[in-house]
């Protein structure tokens, strides 16, 4: 059985993907941090995109000699975090641009029939009102969208040279697990710790936003099935189709708490030009490539949040950058 590479294994999507491997009994080699190395049970190598910048070109990013030989790569690895990107360009484009474009070159170099399947985001497109197709106009509005743009062109680059190279679009998804420095998880986990306290005020930023998200478990899913088609599409959105505002998202938090909760807007919490107004996906491609499109399960969505947030609440874990 071939065994299947993940970049970006060590994080959020990437713990998913794994727990679905595993489930299938499918093989994979975890290329993390290496910091995490140690964390992360099965095949693990350590590999930090920011740092392949700078190697020389004729060197090796990692020791292929000693690894499996990939029956497919999965490209998580990114900065995603849009104001982190915003905080450090420079860092964001070393992860999300040249750091892959070196991988890949080195990959392909002694493997290439290996097909890859790059996660770029919905972040690429110009926000508009309606759903944005595969043909819309790209027009990022924050530093994480325009290098995740940028990293496309990197992937297409090879597709054009004859390489089985496809490009996946998500957009929002998450679930239990995610970071607390995500909407959905920081209202939560927030508002565990007010419910917790007996009440209080829970601090927000902009809520008039629409946003179309999917389970993470679902996504994971698609990432799958997609790499099975990887080189026969040059690139798709994985989305459901459907946007909701982030106030309703938080309305239905709110109707899970069993204590008054206080909400205020906080100028610190807004992103101004960098959040944008609405980003919905059409996801008619890839229900035409996987034969169905994921669909959000709206309330299954918060239930597992809250009771994910009970959890970590519970367990002390450190929820102060929520």
């Amino acid at each position: 059985m071939s065994v299947l590479w993940l970049t970006g294994a060590d994080g959020f999507a990437g713990t998913w993907l794994r727990r679905l491997l595993e489930a299938k009994e499918q093989p994979y080699l975890s290329l993390v941090l290496p910091e995490n190395v140690h964390q992360i049970e099965g095949p693990t190598v350590g590999l930090d995109l920011s740092m392949l910048k700078g190697f020389p070109s004729k060197e090796e990013c990692l020791d292929f000699e000693r690894l499996p030989e990939p029956g497919g790569l999965i490209h998580l690895a990114a900065l995603s975090f849009p104001p982190a990107c915003e905080e450090n360009p420079e860092l964001a484009h070393a992860i999300n641009v040249s750091g892959p474009c070196r991988l890949y070159e080195q990959i392909l170099a002694r493997w290439p029939e290996c097909p890859i399947l790059h996660v770029s985001s919905g972040h690429v497109y110009q926000p508009q009102g309606d759903p944005l197709n595969e043909e819309q106009l790209l027009e990022p509005v924050n530093v994480y969208g325009a290098t995740k743009l940028e990293g496309e062109g990197v992937a297409q680059g090879f597709r054009d040279r004859g390489h089985r190279v496809s490009v996946v679009r998500p957009f929002n998804h998450s679930g239990a697990g995610q970071a607390p420095t995500f909407v959905l998880p920081s209202f939560a986990t927030r508002l565990v710790q007010l419910e917790k306290s007996g009440g209080g005020t829970l601090k927000v930023g902009r809520l008039d936003s629409v946003r179309d998200f999917l389970h993470v478990q679902d996504v994971a899913k698609s990432y799958l099935s997609l790499l099975e088609l990887a080189g026969t599409f040059d690139l798709c959105n994985l989305c459901s189709g459907e946007g909701i505002s982030i106030q309703a998202f938080l309305d239905g938090f709110l109707e899970r708490c069993s204590t008054q909760i206080q909400v205020q807007t906080d100028s610190k919490r807004l992103r101004g030009s960098q959040d944008a107004n609405c980003l919905v996906g059409d996801n008619r491609k890839l229900g035409q490539l996987l034969g169905e499109a994921p669909r959000l399960q709206f309330d299954l969505l918060l239930d597992e949040l809250m009771e994910d947030a009970h959890h970590r609440v519970a367990e002390g874990e450190d929820l102060h950058l929520a």
